[in-house]
């Protein structure tokens, strides 16, 4: 009987502190996704995006590249920016001797953009990506797990004519999941490539809503 009552008083506290809505639910931070862009009507504007740096450990190349494809997607779909095609802009730093990746000082961007004829070069670094996790462990009867996907991602435009820094700002992307495990059913995940890609996918609509205001 006194184990019966503690058995539901766990689900109740359990219940107050998730709440019921959020059980095996997930939620999303993804500022402003359905924001409207300001309208655009000039002449494109032309950019060559470097593959970005990947500082987050435990992850290689391929995420800072993957994210750099993200963002010139997203720029292209808004129809102000023209993107250089990587394909042209690994074949220009190669004769030149440059380095592939987003580690490019504003001095060799500028270089590099007069070579390839664009009026910015964007540059970024992955910082944050992956998953995390946090759980409450009630008497060996209730386990409640949050698991977290997020990504983070810092971007700068550097001005080919000028030289100078004039954008430099980050974006952030979120998932969260709550699962609970009662008796030791239910519950559990493993890691979910898919949804890591989707919170890299709202830090980087995050950052291109950011370069498409303040990029002319």
């Amino acid at each position: 009987m006194k184990r019966n009552l503690l058995f539901i008083g766990l689900l109740i506290v359990v219940f107050i502190t998730f709440g019921c809505a959020g059980m095996g639910g997930e939620s999303k931070k993804d500022e402003g996704k359905n924001a409207p862009l300001p309208a655009y009507s000039g002449q494109k504007i032309k950019i060559a995006i470097m593959d970005f740096e990947t500082k987050v450990p435990g992850y290689d190349w391929r995420v800072g590249r993957g994210a750099s494809d993200m963002l010139t997607t997203e720029l292209v779909k808004t129809k102000k920016f023209r993107v250089y095609e990587r394909d042209k802009i690994a074949s220009v730093l190669k004769e030149q001797g440059f380095q592939q990746s987003g580690a490019v000082d504003p001095t060799t961007a500028v270089r590099i953009g007069k070579i390839i004829g664009v009026k910015y070069i964007l540059t970024g670094a992955v910082t944050e990506y992956g998953q995390s996790q946090t759980g409450v462990h009630a008497g060996g009867y209730v386990n409640v797990g949050k698991k977290g996907y997020a990504a983070a991602v810092d971007v700068r435009a550097v001005s080919v004519e000028t030289g100078e820094i004039v954008f430099a700002d980050s974006g952030e992307g979120e998932l969260k999941s709550v699962n609970v495990s009662v008796m030791g059913f239910g519950g559990g995940e493993k890691f979910d490539n898919k949804k890591a890609t989707e919170s890299m996918r709202m830090a980087i609509r995050n950052v291109m809503k950011k370069i498409y205001i303040n990029i002319d």
